[in-house]
């Protein structure tokens, strides 16, 4: 009797179902990276390109929760360059299309070295839209001119903003209808010194306003934004910039809009010498006062940009370190690390720890859509043969005493991802 019961008993859990647990926890719909594929990470120290001819610049997307293999994972053709400031790419909180802008294009076959990538890689001109509804197979649809070597992009809604080098087109706005194409199409004036340039936008929360970054005077600054009928008709400078650090570029809004966050590489990309830092910016929305730097804190070497968490107490930096520099050196492919911050409600930075892991040349990262996870885009490994990029997971733990974990598996992309954003 005794028998028999028991192998009911077994039989009877031999009947509950397995719950599967995925390897990779990011709580949000998907994850879009694109990839340059003109020029290995080292480029940006030596010159030499070190590409392979027949791999080509793609968009990627990863659906949640993964599976095992390809399926959920899908990838398009679509022109991009690292040479921008990470944001080259634009997704809007509803999902649906991408927004890449072709900062540079490809070099012609023969081409494998550049005394500066930067100043010599070939300008591109357009802005590609991405049909990403279906997040297995993505599909590029068209591109279309927004002026000579656009730097920034990013999206309010339906509401794109981008910065170009074009004199008299520095400053672009589009609404963009259902199907990505442009309904509205506005050159905005930018108020600026000829002398300067454009090199990173940033929408506030409430769509009311877009901070900018500039290059050569290294200034933060606000635009006003005026509407007509609840539409874009033009922006104003509100203030004046405020100076901060020598390498300006990334910024971001704290989630509450109250704070202006913005990194300070203090050097070329991959070649800076030392530490970067974080500003923190407040700008004064009524105009009333001066806008003015209220902190800073040093973030890590040649950190490519950061990500705040959604309820605005925790950033994260990616910080490339030397990675990046050539494998014939000593400690080449080693020294990438991410960096987590407390954030006070008065916006000042409190470091936590950093958290070294093996990939090369991390340039973006991003929160979920609650905060308790973080992903970060990896250029390349160090890795002989084809080689391809990737995107690596921490899980957060959130409270007084945050900390990050990695998590084990990875996410294989194409070699030279650069750039992230969350579909929430």
């Amino acid at each position: 009797m005794k028998k028999v019961v028991l192998f009911a008993g077994l039989a009877a859990l031999g009947n509950i179902p397995a719950v599967a647990q995925s390897p990779i926890a990011f709580n949000a719909r998907g994850l879009v990276v694109v990839s340059d594929a003109d020029m290995s990470a080292s480029a940006f120290v030596d010159g030499k390109l070190l590409r392979d001819n027949t791999s080509k610049d793609q968009l990627s997307t990863i659906k949640f929760p993964v599976e095992r293999g390809s399926k959920g994972l899908g990838s398009a053709l679509v022109s991009n360059s690292a040479l921008g400031f990470s944001k080259t790419l634009a997704v809007p909180a509803a999902g649906g299309l991408a927004y890449v802008i072709e900062n540079r294009v490809r070099p012609e076959d023969g081409v494998t070295e550049y005394k500066d990538p930067a100043a010599e890689f070939p300008v591109g001109e357009k802005l590609f839209v991405i049909d990403i509804n279906n997040l297995s197979a993505p599909k590029a649809k068209f591109g279309f001119p927004v002026g000579k070597k656009p730097t920034s992009i990013d999206v309010n809604k339906n509401e794109l903003i981008l910065s170009t080098n074009d004199t008299g087109k520095e400053l672009v706005f589009i609404e963009s209808g259902p199907d990505g194409k442009p309904a509205r199409f506005l050159n905005l004036p930018a108020a600026i010194d000829s002398a300067n340039r454009i090199i990173d936008v940033s929408w506030h929360p409430s769509g009311d306003f877009i901070a900018f970054t500039l290059d050569n005077s290294n200034e933060v600054g606000l635009y006003k934004v005026i509407r007509e009928a609840g539409k874009l008709k033009n922006v104003e400078m509100l203030g004046k910039p405020v100076k901060v650090g020598t390498e300006p570029s990334f910024g971001r809004f704290t989630p509450d809009g109250k704070h202006y966050l913005v990194l300070d590489s203090k050097g070329a990309q991959g070649k800076a010498a030392g530490e970067g830092e974080i500003f923190l910016v407040d700008f004064s929305m009524d105009g009333s006062a001066e806008h003015k730097v209220a902190g800073q804190a040093p973030v890590g070497l040649n950190t490519g940009s950061f990500a705040v968490s959604p309820d605005g107490t925790l950033l994260v930096t990616a910080n490339a370190g030397k990675s990046g520099s050539p494998w014939t050196e000593a400690g080449a492919g080693t020294g990438a690390t991410l960096a987590l911050f407390k954030v006070a409600p008065t916006g000042a930075l409190t470091k936590v720890a950093d958290y070294p892991f093996q990939g090369i040349y991390p340039r973006s990262v991003v929160f979920d859509k609650d905060g308790s996870n973080v992903a970060v885009s990896v250029f390349e490994y160090h890795q002989y043969g084809s080689g391809n990029g990737g995107v690596e997971f921490w899980s957060v733990a959130k409270g007084d005493s945050p900390s990050l974990k990695k998590q084990e598996a990875s996410i294989a992309v194409g070699k030279g991802a650069h750039t992230l954003r969350v579909i929430p």
